[in-house]
């Protein structure tokens, strides 16, 4: 089964230690398995906070959110019969929630300006109580103030002027945060003031329409001078502020410890005015990814940002406007030093990459192109603290480029001396390349030798097999001529003896003279017959050889066409070697200088 989330508590306050900063600790291991991950930590974060008085609904509140975030039908999200569930809840007047939480699981969307983002959402204690220690109070309500994109500012039945008091130290913060600062971003960014149990519904009905009148009826208010000032201010404060008027959720929530988080004990009007509420807070594009000096925040910054406030919080004794502005200074100055460096970084490693040799006098024309680009780069940047902020931090990035140049230097003269043993090496392969070639040349005009050796042999070879052959057919021809010499001296014979017989002369001395003679002219014949098979068997044989010596002789013209094959190609490739040790490598040009840009991300 899929892990849909939990809670995670990233700070902790340390009941037993009532003052002093080891009563804070932040869980930054668990904040980095949460926004460090591949798919976020170069994503904007949107994050969504509730603050506000203790055992008000704000846990409450947020597990709504998570169920319409996790829902896949936003049309009927809060109709589910599933149990509330999410960040730990309950009725009743002793505190839930302490410290911070995270949920661990992060939702995507798309911000207002249609950029891909995550949603977060964080859970705080309950501030402003007889539990809460001021220092708690700055602490928990700071941090999620200033770390917030959404913060829901959650009250009790109506905007009470011991409310606005609360918010009264962090317009302090705003007044000095940029009073002679560079930046023109407002420090905090959305503020929803979260009323529940509105009672006054015939004056001002539910929902946003109606909190925007009534927030704006109490911010022109001049009841009280001390939050006059506060009401003039707050717009220079908050990018966007707004209100919703809440009905009461019903007495099964709020009178009862049991209650369960089943949606059927929850008013009908809660829920409707929840119901169109949330949508318009965290649909498409109605979210604005978190801030800082009109920078986004991306999921690794928010760690490092979040880090950052906690630390200077937690160092000084007693927290002040004046704290917060110095790590906002502190924090969006080193994000701009960082910018700048790495932008130096950045170029200088393109321009010696791959082993790359600039000339020294080249390498310190260029590198002066870059450092002077760092340092306008640092210098345009709207961060606060004004001039002396800027100066200091300036030195600091100047220090810091000086300590990359010697590095850079270094490798630099490394890359010369690795160049030259790589010449050197090369220099030495391709002479025994040359000798190897060489070598191989003198095989082949060798072995080219012996082949033409071969070839004059299988002439030769071929001259005796065809004298041969003539002189086999020459005999034959005389054969023939014996053969019918004989088959004539038999038949006169035969005629001779036939016409003694017929003359009654022949005796028996002559008629045996003729029978031997007849014999032995058989016998000649015979043998001129043999010798006719023996002289054709021959010539048989003689024209086998002169088959077999016909493909030799193709056999040695594709080896001559092979050797004289090979010899071009060693001949070709012992001038590309030639041609290599002539010319020894010399150092490319350096290449023109290219600032290479990277995104300022204020922070």
């Amino acid at each position: 089964m899929a892990d849909d989330g939990h809670p995670v508590q990233i700070v902790r306050i340390n009941e037993q230690i009532e003052e002093g900063p080891d009563r804070y600790e932040l869980d930054v291991e668990a904040m980095r398995e949460i926004f460090d991950r591949d798919d976020v930590r170069d994503r904007p974060i949107c994050v969504l906070t509730v603050a506000g008085a203790m055992r008000q609904g704000k846990s409450f509140l947020l597990n709504f959110v998570l169920r319409y975030l996790k829902s896949a039908d936003k049309e009927n999200w809060i109709e589910s019969e599933e149990m509330l569930s999410g960040f730990e809840f309950r009725g009743g007047s002793a505190r839930e929630t302490t410290g911070i939480y995270m949920w661990s699981q992060l939702f995507p969307t798309k911000t207002d300006k249609g950029e891909k983002a995550y949603i977060a959402i964080m859970d705080t204690q309950g501030c402003f109580d007889h539990e809460a220690l001021m220092r708690d109070n700055s602490l928990i309500f700071g941090l999620s103030l200033l770390m917030s994109s959404v913060t829901i500012y959650n009250l009790f039945r109506q905007i009470k002027e011991d409310d606005l008091h609360h918010l009264a130290f962090f317009s302090e913060f705003g007044k000095l945060a940029y009073s002679g600062s560079n930046s023109h971003y407002t420090p905090f960014q959305k503020l929803l003031f979260l009323v529940r149990d509105w009672e006054w519904v015939d004056e001002r009905p539910y929902g946003l329409d109606g909190g925007k009148s009534y927030v704006s009826v109490v911010l022109d208010s001049k009841s009280n001078k001390e939050t006059k000032e506060l009401r003039e201010r707050m717009p220079t404060l908050f990018e966007d502020i707004t209100c919703c008027l809440m009905p009461e959720p019903g007495k099964k929530v709020t009178k009862t410890k049991h209650f369960q988080g089943t949606v059927d004990d929850i008013e009908p009007d809660f829920l409707r005015e929840l119901k169109a509420l949330l949508p318009s807070l965290l649909g498409p594009k109605k979210m604005s990814a978190k801030t800082i000096d009109g920078s986004r925040v991306k999921g690794k910054e928010f760690v490092d940002d979040f880090s950052v406030y906690f630390k200077n919080f937690k160092e000084n004794d007693s927290i002040q406007a004046q704290t917060l502005v110095q790590s906002m200074i502190e924090n969006g100055q080193r994000k701009s030093l960082e910018t700048s460096l790495a932008t130096y970084v950045r170029s200088m490693d393109a321009l010696l990459a791959s082993d790359t040799y600039i000339e020294e006098d080249q390498l310190a024309e260029i590198s002066k192109t870059y450092y002077n680009s760092a340092i306008e780069l640092h210098a345009s940047s709207k961060t606060m603290g004004g001039a002396e902020a800027q100066e200091r931090y300036q030195g600091l990035l100047k220090d810091a480029l000086d300590q990359e140049l010697e590095k850079y230097k270094a490798r630099n003269l490394k890359n010369k001396e690795t160049k030259e043993k790589l010449n050197q090496a090369e220099k030495l392969r391709a002479e025994e390349e040359e000798a190897k070639v060489q070598a191989q040349r003198e095989a082949v005009e060798a072995q080219m030798r012996q082949q033409q050796a071969e070839e004059q042999r299988l002439e030769e070879e071929k001259a005796r097999i065809q004298a041969e052959q003539e002189a086999i057919e020459a005999n034959m021809k005389q054969q023939e001529v014996e053969k019918c010499r004989i088959e004539e001296e038999r038949l006169r014979m035969e005629a001779e003896q036939e016409k003694l017989l017929l003359q009654g002369k022949l005796d028996e001395a002559a008629k045996q003279a003729l029978e031997d003679q007849r014999k032995r002219i058989e016998l000649e014949r015979d043998m001129a017959e043999a010798n006719a098979q023996r002289e054709a068997s021959e010539r048989a044989r003689i024209e086998q050889e002169k088959k077999a010596l016909e493909v030799e002789r193709q056999a040695h013209e594709l080896n001559v066409a092979t050797l004289n094959a090979s010899k071009e190609a060693l001949m070709e490739q012992n001038k590309l070697l030639r041609d290599q040790i002539a010319q020894r490598p010399v150092p490319a040009p350096a290449p023109k200088p290219q600032i290479v840009p990277v995104p300022c991300c204020i922070m």
